[in-house]
């Protein structure tokens, strides 16, 4: 048995592995959005002192010449002691469709592409000369099955979201490397009727089809607690992904009227609003918030909610024994946290990089 370098009085308190969120824009007044070093770094540190020891920045892939910055940044982050582990980014765009699917905070940020080019995807992909682990697509575009099945033969993540796609086309996708649902009930398609005829959308393909992994924004605005109790009676508890799909204000103080990305927008009752308040744009918390929504608003077992935000996402990512878990021969990752699920210290390879109070 190894002997402990240290031992470590939590004083009651819990021990968990360290958190993992593949989907945020950003915290701490910081932004993932722009290829900002200094904003990464502010970003990255906001939520590292919130337990998330491992993050995918989410970028909206907008040009060539911006996915190249990224993965300049990238690069570097990389290579600095004492942030989160960044083993890639996420692209959530551009290739979204429909009224619906590019509505809130997408709108304000033209992502809408109707069609999938295999030239320019081509020239995506080259600028983010392996930066990019994560991209998503709306899987009705013409184009998407192709750009599935030749991500997924790179060993990228392929996602389905911000889309109309129906039942069917969701399915066909899967078949084509699509393996996971972003941010499952929110800017997707669910049932409709042609011609009396009732069809399922993203949202059931989403929770009937076993191989499709989801992610749930657990911040307790996006989503009511039945929806997250359903999510998890159809997905069970190894399938789900909790995720922030913060915006650059998560873990900050800020209120009332913010610009982001020179858009224009609100903050209040704990989300982030459109300024017309029709609709959320983006969430304004970090992984503790979405484990302590699902453990106190929703009955699920305190272990099962640090699951979905640590092992599930380390499994998805492929980090599993390395990440998202407690065990020999991981590495030591780790948050302590209070019985109201407030983090009270962060450990990065067994070396606490982060005390709070």
């Amino acid at each position: 048995m190894p002997q402990a370098d240290e031992i470590i009085n939590c004083e009651g308190d819990y021990v968990s592995p360290g958190l993992i969120d593949v989907h945020t824009h950003g915290g701490g007044g910081g932004s993932f959005l722009e290829p900002d070093y200094s904003q990464f770094q502010t970003a990255l540190k906001a939520h590292l002192s919130h337990g998330t020891t491992t993050i995918l920045p989410t970028a909206l892939g907008r040009s060539a010449e911006e996915i190249s910055a990224m993965a300049g940044l990238w690069r570097r982050l990389s290579k600095e002691r004492g942030l989160p582990f960044v083993p890639g980014l996420f692209m959530e765009g551009p290739y979204t469709s429909s009224e619906q699917a590019a509505q809130g905070a997408g709108s304000g940020m033209k992502l809408k592409k109707r069609v999938m080019e295999e030239t320019q995807w081509r020239t995506l992909w080259e600028a983010a000369q392996g930066s990019v682990i994560r991209w998503m697509a709306a899987p009705e575009l013409p184009g998407a099955m192709e750009f599935g099945r030749f991500l997924k033969e790179r060993g990228v993540r392929v996602c389905m979201g911000h889309s109309m796609a129906d039942y069917d086309t969701a399915m066909e996708a899967q078949n084509n490397g699509y393996s996971c649902v972003v941010h499952l009930f929110t800017t997707m398609s669910t049932v409709t009727r042609t011609n009396g005829f009732r069809h399922g959308g993203l949202v059931e393909a989403g929770l009937l089809c076993d191989d499709l992994d989801v992610e749930l924004i657990c911040d307790g605005c996006h989503l009511p607690p039945e929806l997250i109790r359903l999510a998890v009676k159809c997905k069970g508890y190894d399938r789900i992904l909790l995720v922030s799909d913060s915006g650059p204000f998560a873990g900050t103080d800020a209120a009332g009227e913010q610009e982001m990305m020179g858009m224009k927008i609100i903050i209040e009752d704990g989300v982030a609003k459109m300024p017309d308040r029709s609709c959320f744009a983006g969430s304004i918390a970090c992984a503790d918030t979405l484990v302590r929504t699902c453990a106190v608003k929703t009955g699920i077992p305190l272990w099962a909610a640090v699951r979905m935000a640590s092992k599930n996402p380390a499994r998805y990512l492929g980090l599993q024994g390395k990440k998202g878990e407690i065990a020999v021969g991981a590495d030591a990752d780790l948050i302590i946290f209070d019985n109201d699920i407030h983090v009270k210290a962060v450990y990065l390879a067994g070396e606490e990089v982060r005390r709070n109070g």
